[in-house]
């Protein structure tokens, strides 16, 4: 009987043995290890497991293990990092811009329309255009700064009796050939009553060595621009200036010590100069007419700007003193 019992417990032993599922190390079958699950399958993108009940999610991303308030912080960030990156002006809004342009040109809203263009060409925002912005900018300030017709850059003054165009110009910072030259009147034809336009603000040169320009601006925006030449061997300084001194029909100091009044053969000048005011190391340059124009466009002068004398005579009556000057490369 004892031994019945005994082979009885034996056989219900081995049953027992036999119903326990075997697991496979070649398989993930029967398992609820995350790692494991996660090592056979690295390949996938994502594979979400739960260790228990009331633990977090760990993601397994290929080699990568983190948890998901983690991976909420790191999405975060990524979304901020990606509203921080500039988006480059598109050709829909660049034509847009000049859209504007046309709309305000019809209403009669000119000088609007000429800072949105002097801001697309100061800052080449439509490089392959630049050519026929500076063409409309240019056709627009033929009215808006170079005739006498009223403008948001200009007051317009009435003329009192003694008044003499001088005093005028000394009144509002500028030069009494600007008030001639836009309003087309002479020193000694000044009648009480007249309607002068006077642009008042402040002017600017900017100065381009590379590509042999200088841009003037009134009150930051675009007047005119202009072709010079620069200093050979990169003589001509980059930095910030002021107007020194202005002189007409200058005498030229030759750097070999030579002295020639205007007019003379050896004189280069031209008929206008415009000094800078000089910086430790930095003596005697300036902009300046030229006895030698086909030089224009070129890096060929001893380092002062050069430009063509009908060029330098217009620039000279808007430039004052301490005007500033930005020469770059």
């Amino acid at each position: 009987m004892k031994t019945m019992r005994n082979l009885l417990i034996i056989i219900v032993s081995v049953g027992i043995f036999l119903s326990v599922p075997t697991i496979d190390k070649n398989t993930n079958a029967g398992t609820y290890d995350a790692e494991v699950s996660a090592e056979n399958n690295q390949k996938s993108a994502l594979l979400l497991a739960k260790k228990e009940e009331d633990k977090d999610i760990i993601i397994y991303k290929k080699d990568i293990i983190i948890r998901s308030d983690e991976l909420k912080t790191e999405s975060k960030r990524e979304a901020e990092d990606f509203k921080s990156i500039e988006k480059p002006v598109s050709k829909k809004q660049e034509t847009l811009s000049l859209d504007i342009v046309d709309k305000y040109v019809k209403e009669g809203k000119k000088y609007e329309a000429r800072n949105i263009l002097s801001d697309l060409f100061i800052n080449k925002k439509i490089p392959e255009k630049q050519e026929e912005i500076k063409e409309r900018l240019d056709k627009l300030n033929e009215e808006l700064i170079f005739s006498p017709l009223p403008s948001p850059d200009a007051t317009m003054y009435t003329v009192q009796q003694g008044d003499a165009l001088a005093r005028i110009a000394k009144r509002y910072n500028t030069n009494y050939e600007l008030i001639m030259k836009i309003n087309g009147k002479i020193p000694n034809r000044l009648n009480i009553g007249d309607q002068l336009k006077i642009l008042v603000g402040n002017t600017k040169i900017l100065i381009s060595k590379s590509n042999f320009t200088l841009t003037l601006l009134l009150n930051e925006h675009y007047v005119k621009q202009y072709r010079i030449a620069t200093g050979k061997n990169d003589k001509t300084p980059v930095g910030m200036f002021e107007v020194k001194n202005k002189m007409k029909e200058p005498v030229w100091y030759s750097p070999d010590g030579g002295v020639f009044p205007y007019g003379h053969k050896e004189n280069i000048l031209g008929t206008r100069w415009i000094g800078f005011k000089d910086k430790p190391d930095l003596h005697g340059y300036g902009i300046h007419g030229t006895t030698q124009p086909e030089t224009i466009g070129t890096a060929s002068s001893n380092g002062c700007i050069r430009m063509l004398n009908s060029d330098v005579e217009e620039l000279y009556d808007f430039v004052t003193l301490n005007t500033e000057i930005i020469i770059q490369r």
